[in-house]
């Protein structure tokens, strides 16, 4: 408590051109270092923001999923934290483990963070990232307004800011192309829900500031 409570645990990742100049490895912690988020935590907000997290504790994971996970495992279609969910020695969930999931085999105390293709494949493609940027889209505070008022909350919603001027208009056109001549709620929607994905697909989503 008297950690997280403390002002350097408080602040915020951004420094003013003095102190990252007379501190460049924030070795005296004048602000926070920027981080990935963890694999857990990346499936866990996907599930968040469009409603979809259930916050129930989970119960022991045999009684759900038996003994045997030999067999390939996804945790695309469960809703529970993901702290809650088996995890397998020999059968890692594939969703996690492209973002640096613990090995399960190994004793480790700190995970490596890479940056690898298959991640930004799986971000781009995965059906469950198309499906939670299609979710978000349709949750019932994000349906409100007109196009413009709606990609503004999604940069509110998504990346937790205003979205300013030129990111309004660039978005704007993006959805315009989107849409083409189909001004239906449907076709809205679907072009809505491509914004939400390059968003969510985003370093800015990704990363704590």
């Amino acid at each position: 408590r008297e950690v997280v409570l403390s002002r350097a645990y408080q602040l915020g990742s951004q420094a003013s051109p003095t102190l990252a100049k007379a501190d460049p490895k924030n070795s005296l912690f004048g602000r926070r270092d920027i981080r990935r988020m963890t694999a857990e935590e990346i499936r866990d907000t996907l599930l968040f923001l469009p409603g979809k997290l259930d916050l129930t504790i989970g119960t022991a994971t045999s009684s759900r999923f038996g003994e045997d996970l030999d067999k390939p495992m996804s945790f695309a279609k469960e809703r529970l934290r993901t702290v809650y969910l088996p995890v397998a020695r020999n059968n890692q969930v594939a969703e996690l483990e492209v973002f640096d999931a613990a090995n399960p085999d190994l004793v480790t105390g700190a995970r490596a963070t890479t940056t690898v293709p298959t991640q930004a494949l799986y971000l781009l493609n995965s059906e469950f990232m198309i499906g939670q940027a299609r979710a978000i889209v349709v949750r019932p505070d994000l349906r409100t307004g007109n196009t413009n008022d709606r990609i503004a909350a999604l940069y509110t919603v998504i990346l937790n800011r205003a979205a300013n001027a030129a990111e309004l208009a660039r978005a704007r056109r993006f959805v315009d192309d989107l849409q083409g001549e189909a001004k239906s709620t449907q076709a809205t929607d679907a072009a809505l829900g491509e914004l939400a994905h390059v968003l969510l697909a985003s370093t800015e989503f990704l990363y704590l500031d």
